[in-house]
């Protein structure tokens, strides 16, 4: 491999069976050469982009360069560096993140990442390491300044006045440089690590983040870092390698620390053995060069490449024959059901999974449905195959056989034509009042079917919905929840943030069209349920939530590149048409569609544009004034004015 950069900084090495292999890490971008193809990394895209190349380049020339990038995030989600990360990573050729709760946010937004975990490199240590008894900073703190940690710093100002502490807080509103006074960086920040003994982290806000970037560096120089409860710090593990406390209790757990020298440097240097054993940089870079050859024998570098555009056509192409051949009479898939189905009624609901290869996780979801708990009225399975060629569908034959008590149907397609259409089949072959929308990678709690149906039996909404529990496939870590808020237009204009997981009245369902098969004419799947609960919320449907856990959501990638990231710009823009109406229901809002009001989806005006609505307006206005006009004349006004002042100074109404 042969690496050319602008800005290098650091290389990292590591064998392997044909010879040692060079990793050139740098701040703004590097070129990597193997066999004959070109990889770009971009490290902080937020600022990258931003400073340089939207600078160089138009938005087709954006697009080009980083529809062959891999783009590696190093913000937090929350704060305005991480959606400006954003705005860029879903132009990109795939994302890397060094935090699972970011690689947890892209994937919510739409793009799948892959985690790309910080770790040690003997570049982060400083080249004097003294022992802890010598070390003059008892405690350390290195970060930007928020509002949440100067309130920390000061409820506790009597403890960091009776210590040696540094605090040191930046101003990030505008960019720093190495020569940048109180800005720590190189040499002189591992230097300041060295010389603490306790390195402090606070979170800038109330989201639980936990600092990889700070907590690497100090460990890697011997520093105890000791954190406020923070959500994904494995593989270290609290009280081992760090501490770990709610907020306001750091002050006394770092008195005791500093009184206790023996356990403060044992366990330094427990977390120093473990990140240089089991954390280190070069294994995380033989998985960035893993995946991003696995995906180079995929898909095409180039943002809206020829691969995309031929796939999508593919699609739509075998959607057209499929319903060429409806048309003639045939269906286009065959059915076979076990011996429960056949001698059952309609049932009250169906439980509707759709599959695609996913012959690893299909049993697993097929038994969480019929382990259920019994729902008023009887449950069915129906499982749609989208033309799987993993041999999925016959698994799902062979589990439906053995399964002696429960309604079972297994449609097979004939033709791959997607998500949407699959649902779509899955919500005509269903049986019952209800159904119920599974994926085939996720699975359900046993009281989930039962609750949401009693939710959608009192006839107040056409939908309900539950907590749903986000987990990570690889360690079965949880990963907080989905679907967590009440149902709000507003909201859901402003962000998507109800998953497909939930249940429906089947009626509805067909009365507005089903799922939008359209979608693949402007950009690839992922938006479908989006696209139902905006139509259901512009049709003045009511959906209500559940606020129990009723559903786990599995987390994963199949590959390293979805094409969603890639032609998020072409849904947004559909959107903006087809909701249109809903939008002007809410003007003002800082995103719309999940994305921010001033990029790509324009936010609707507030003042009417239509002649007769602006007739409308200008009528009020003319009503408003005779009655201003009326009151003024009559003199009351006069008369109840010194009553609403007392009542204002009572009230203390402004």
């Amino acid at each position: 491999m042969r690496a050319t950069s602008s800005c290098s900084t650091s290389r990292v090495y590591w064998k392997t069976a044909s010879g040692p292999l060079a990793l050139t890490v740098t701040w703004k971008s590097t070129s990597f050469r193997r066999s004959g193809a070109v990889l770009q990394l971009v490290v902080a895209p937020h600022e990258f982009c931003t400073l340089f190349l939207v600078k160089k380049v138009d938005r087709a020339g954006l697009a080009a360069a980083l529809g062959q990038t891999f783009v590696l995030n190093v913000e937090q989600p929350g704060s305005a560096w991480f959606d400006t990360a954003w705005e860029y990573a879903r132009l990109a050729r795939g994302v890397f993140d060094i935090s699972r709760e970011g690689v947890a946010e892209f994937r919510r937004r739409g793009i799948p990442a892959l985690h790309a975990p910080l770790g040690y490199s003997p570049l982060m240590e400083a080249p004097v390491i003294p022992d802890h008894a010598d070390r003059p900073v008892d405690v350390l703190f290195i970060g930007h300044s928020s509002a949440r940690r100067q309130a920390f710093f000061a409820r506790h100002a009597d403890f960091f006045a009776s210590r040696h502490c540094r605090i040191v807080l930046a101003d990030v509103s505008r960019p720093r440089h190495a020569d940048t006074p109180g800005y720590y960086a190189g040499a002189n920040r591992l230097s300041l690590l060295a010389s603490s003994k306790i390195l402090v982290n606070i979170h800038s806000t109330d989201r639980p983040y936990f600092e990889a970037h700070r907590a690497i560096l100090g460990i890697s120089n011997r520093s105890l870092l000791v954190t406020e409860t923070s959500r994904f710090t494995a593989p270290l593990v609290a009280g081992q390698h760090f501490v770990m406390d709610d907020l306001d209790e750091l002050p006394a757990v770092m008195e005791r620390l500093l009184a206790d020298a023996t356990t403060l440097s044992g366990m330094a240097r427990a977390g120093y053995e473990f990140v240089t054993r089991e954390m280190t940089m070069a294994a995380t870079c033989r998985s960035l060069l893993a995946a991003t050859n696995e995906d180079a024998a995929k898909v095409h570098a180039t943002t809206g490449g020829s691969e995309t555009r031929d796939d999508r056509a593919a699609v739509l192409r075998r959607i057209a024959d499929g319903r060429a051949e409806l048309a003639r009479g045939n269906v286009g898939w065959t059915a076979s059901s076990n011996a429960a189905y056949e001698r059952s009624g309609p049932p009250k609901l169906s439980t509707v999974v759709t599959l695609y290869n996913y012959g690893t996780f299909i049993e697993e979801c097929l038994t969480s449905v019929v382990r259920s708990e019994g729902v008023a009225g009887g449950h069915e399975l129906v499982v749609v195959d989208d033309a799987s060629t993993d041999g999925s569908a016959d698994r799902v034959e062979r589990f439906m056989q053995q399964v002696v008590d429960f309604p079972v149907r297994l449609i097979r397609k004939q033709l791959n034509t997607g998500l949407a259409e699959t649902r779509n089949v899955g919500v005509h072959c269903a049986r019952g009042q209800y159904v119920f929308i599974l994926d085939a990678d996720n699975w359900v709690y046993p009281s989930g079917p039962r609750v949401l149906a009693a939710a959608l039996s009192t006839g107040h909404a056409v939908a309900a919905y539950g907590l749903l529990r986000r987990f990570d496939h690889e360690t079965s870590e949880s990963l907080g929840l989905l679907s967590t808020y009440e149902w709000n237009p507003r909201e859901l204009v402003r962000n998507p943030y109800i998953d497909a997981m939930a249940m429906f009245d089947r009626q509805t369902i067909l009365d507005v069209g089903g799922y939008a098969t359209e979608l693949i004419e402007h950009g690839w799947f992922g938006w479908e349920d989006y696209d139902l609960w905006l139509t259901l919320a512009q049709g003045g449907r009511f959906c209500l939530l559940v606020p129990r856990i009723v559903g786990a959501y599995r987390e994963h990638r199949s590959s390293m590149l979805h094409r969603t990231n890639q032609t998020t710009d072409g849904i947004a823009h559909h959107f903006k048409r087809k909701f249109r109406p809903l939008m002007d229901r809410y003007p003002g809002l800082d995103r719309y569609f999940g994305y921010p009001a001033s990029g790509t989806v324009e936010a609707p005006q507030v003042l009417a544009t239509d002649e007769s609505e602006i007739g409308e307006l200008k009528a009020t206005v003319r009503r408003l004034e005779t009655q201003l006009t009326a009151m003024y004349a009559s003199g009351s006004w006069r008369v109840t004015a010194p009553l609403r002042l007392a009542l204002r100074l009572i009230t203390r109404r402004p």
